[in-house]
């Protein structure tokens, strides 16, 4: 029944490759989504988003603050998961009964997607049974993923649905997510802020 399931979660995969695959070359941009506050859709509300985009086609990410409360050693208790103790997070409303893994390495022969040098999401059935065979020392797994067709991020974007970094690696293997929204929208509201061009002011006369 297990083995059954398995085999059933990476052929549903492997439909949603094709699409996502184009963005592991080219001139692809990769940054952290952090949602405003107030955010109305209930998928992305209080998150932050690994994405990378490019003007004009799809954009394809993680949710990395998410965690489930299962992980794929007690969700598939054999010998091989055992390593596997780190919760699963939820990665978003795509395809949320698949599984997908973000890790480091210094190179892949695998099929995956360029995330930020050295940092990649695997999305191919064969590229995660060879991560499952042979785990890096970084590596965390998903459950769905976050998409949106060609021209929906950048229409969210000029609405003002979210808060834009930079991304990097460190930040997405965090232990501790709990606080990891608060944090960045301090941080992009500060970085905005900054970015903001000084207003003239008229100097503050001390005479009385």
């Amino acid at each position: 029944m297990k083995r059954s399931c398995r085999a059933g979660l990476f052929a549903f995969l492997a439909l949603l490759v094709l699409a996502t695959a184009a963005h592991a070359q080219g001139s692809s941009k990769t940054q952290f989504l952090i949602a405003r506050p107030g955010m109305p859709d209930p998928n992305f509300r209080e998150t932050v988003v690994l994405v990378t985009h490019e003007e004009g086609a799809e954009a394809t990410g993680v949710i990395i603050n998410r965690p489930t409360n299962r992980s794929l050693a007690e969700m598939l208790p054999s010998e091989r998961f055992k390593p596997f103790k780190e919760p699963i997070f939820f990665g978003g409303p795509v395809a949320p009964q698949g599984l997908f893994a973000v890790f480091q390495a210094d190179k892949f022969a695998g099929a995956a997607v360029t995330m930020l040098p050295g940092l990649y999401l695997a999305v191919v059935p064969d590229s995660i049974d060879a991560l499952l065979n042979n785990p890096p020392p970084k590596i965390r797994f998903f459950a769905g993923y976050s998409g949106w067709a060609p021209g929906q991020l950048r229409g969210e974007l000029d609405r003002g649905d979210w808060l834009v970094t930079e991304a990097e690696a460190d930040t997405v293997f965090l232990k501790d997510t709990s606080r990891l929204w608060q944090d960045m929208v301090r941080r992009a509201s500060a970085v905005r802020a900054d970015a903001a061009p000084t207003r003239s002011r008229r100097p503050i006369s001390s005479s009385r």
